[in-house]
């Protein structure tokens, strides 16, 4: 063994760090200059967190998903929540899935009473579709349904004198307490807001911004809900989606946050 050790095999102290019982930076070499990237796994598919947020905390219990699926209910699953009595004894599941040679994740909802939502940017307004609105859900009834196969740019080259008849919907509160608010849609654009706000429909809701949404009608005839930037947001029921590496879902009153660290 060279003169460097002792006669134990021991290193000297100034040695220490780099010694094979494991490296450990000292002070005398801080990582300010380092420019090598964080390790990232490359043979395994990466590990997202669904966060359980509590009560309006950004924080709360962290799930990793490690593997192919996470099923969440309210008595069974592999994330089991029994004080929330709006989720179904087995509610949602995440599930990962092969795609174009890496994994996307799907949110799909069980069948359950009270539905899945994810909060949304922009939706598109279906006749399916409940969005919840600050503590209110909404529906549209009798929405012009959009064509099946169109094209996605199919917008841009609509001639005007082959737009589809005005078809006037009318967004209905689902409620199980008694007659809920009708409101029908008379205008191209109309705005959501809290009373007092100066929005074309207000809610009396301390949930609901001054300026919260905006529902707009498409040139196909088709609407969209458009969420403002505010705190509680919009939330629209899904039966199956693909989550983005960073977004929020909800089943019953639970919020929860998926992420890809």
């Amino acid at each position: 063994m060279g003169d460097d050790y002792d006669k134990g095999g021991h290193p000297p102290p100034e040695m220490e760090d780099r010694s094979a019982f494991g490296w450990r930076p000292s002070a005398a070499a801080p990582y300010s200059k380092e420019d090598a990237q964080d390790f990232r796994p490359i043979l395994r598919p990466a590990v997202p967190v669904v966060t359980v947020l509590d009560d309006g905390s950004q924080h709360g219990e962290a799930v990793r998903l490690r593997g192919d699926t996470l099923t969440i209910g309210r008595t069974s699953g592999d994330l089991v929540l029994p004080n929330d009595q709006a989720i179904s004894g087995m509610h949602a599941e995440i599930l990962r899935r092969p795609w174009k040679g890496s994994f996307q994740w799907t949110l799909r909802d069980i069948r359950s009473v009270n539905g899945t939502f994810v909060r949304a940017a922009r939706a598109v307004f279906h006749e399916e579709a409940i969005v919840i609105l600050g503590s209110r859900r909404f529906r549209l009834r009798n929405p012009l349904v959009a064509r099946r196969g169109a094209s996605p740019s199919s917008a841009t080259v609509f001639d005007s004198t082959a737009l589809p008849p005005t078809v006037w919907p009318v967004l209905v509160e689902a409620t199980q307490r008694g007659q809920g608010i009708e409101v029908p849609l008379r205008s191209d654009s109309v705005s959501i807001g809290r009373t007092g706000g100066g929005a074309d429909l207000e809610l009396d809701d301390p949930l609901v911004a001054n300026r919260h949404a905006q529902l707009e009608r498409q040139r196909d005839g088709t609407w969209q809900i458009i969420a403002e930037t505010t705190r509680n947001g919009v939330w629209v029921s899904i039966t199956e989606v693909t989550l983005k590496p960073y977004c929020h879902f909800r089943c019953g009153e639970q919020l929860f946050r998926f992420e890809i660290p």
